[in-house]
């Protein structure tokens, strides 16, 4: 698996995320848009905002675009910078915070927030208990939790390729029970959970170029890399470059309604949506 903590400066540099994470994107986009029509959801929190691969910090892009006001928390002071830069050029409102205490408080009074939420970023966190408990006092209406399908059938191949940098992640976090005990201790219950990013393709974390040079093949992958019509990024759709990309992308989608037992081993990623009891 490509390293999270060390690679994410090139997303920076060249834009192109890759069709995989183009796609997990634009699903992503179809809960916002229900969870938006069903909760009348105003201003919108993503801790942390770091989690896998693309340009980071750009995940709640959506719901700028939808006029929504956006609060984003990241704990890298470098990164804080970058992100600032892409949402400016795009010409879109987000307040990014720099907070580097590991997530165990939130700068903000009780009920702040309409929406909390937070993609395949929980590793991040060291002291999930705690930080869940600032999650729920600062939202006022739901929380949407999105993490790595630890069922998928290639989840042992992203364990063996996973880069010794990213050893010191909080893996743990990301279980789906462990979340839904700490969550039902706080009083949140679970409004709907499920499997979400269901791709006809197998779920590598990494485009298909860097697999290629993991698996040996650098000069194959070094050709795909220079040809421009692979170039794949999100931020021309939001830019209007590629105003019909969402289109292009989602004819892909048609796995995500399939069997709740074939998305259990294919899917990449798991959902849970909480409201306050």
């Amino acid at each position: 698996m490509i390293s999270i903590t060390s690679a994410w400066q090139q997303y920076f540099e060249n834009h192109h995320e890759g069709f995989g994470t183009t796609y997990e994107r634009f699903i992503l986009h179809q809960y916002f848009e229900k969870i938006k029509k069903e909760y009348s959801i105003q201003n919108v929190l993503e801790v942390p905002s770091f989690g896998m691969t693309g340009v980071s910090g750009i995940n709640s892009m959506w719901w700028g675009y939808k006029g929504v006001h956006v609060t984003i928390i990241d704990n890298d002071k470098e990164r804080i910078d970058l992100i600032k830069k892409v949402w400016q050029e795009l010409s879109f409102d987000a307040n990014v915070i720099y907070q580097p205490n590991g997530y165990t408080s939130l700068p903000f009074e009780s009920h702040s927030f309409d929406l909390s939420w937070n993609f395949a970023a929980l590793w991040f966190v060291s002291n999930l208990e705690i930080f869940l408990k600032e999650l729920t006092r600062v939202t006022q209406k739901v929380i949407f939790i999105c993490v790595p399908n630890r069922s998928n059938l290639l989840h042992l191949f992203r364990l063996i390729f996973q880069n010794n940098s990213d050893i010191s992640l909080h893996t743990n976090n990301v279980n789906p029970e462990k979340i839904k005990k700490i969550m039902l201790k706080l009083k949140w219950q679970v409004e709907e959970e499920g499997y979400l990013d269901i791709p006809p393709w197998p779920d590598i974390a990494m485009n298909k170029e860097d697999l290629l040079q993991k698996i040996g093949l650098k000069s194959l992958a070094n050709r795909l890399k220079n040809r421009k019509r692979n170039y794949v990024c999100i931020l021309d759709y939001f830019s209007g470059k590629r105003k019909n990309m969402d289109k292009e992308i989602l004819r892909y989608a048609f796995l995500e309604h399939s069997p709740r037992i074939f998305k259990r081993f294919w899917a990449h990623h798991q959902y849970l949506i909480f409201t306050s009891r």
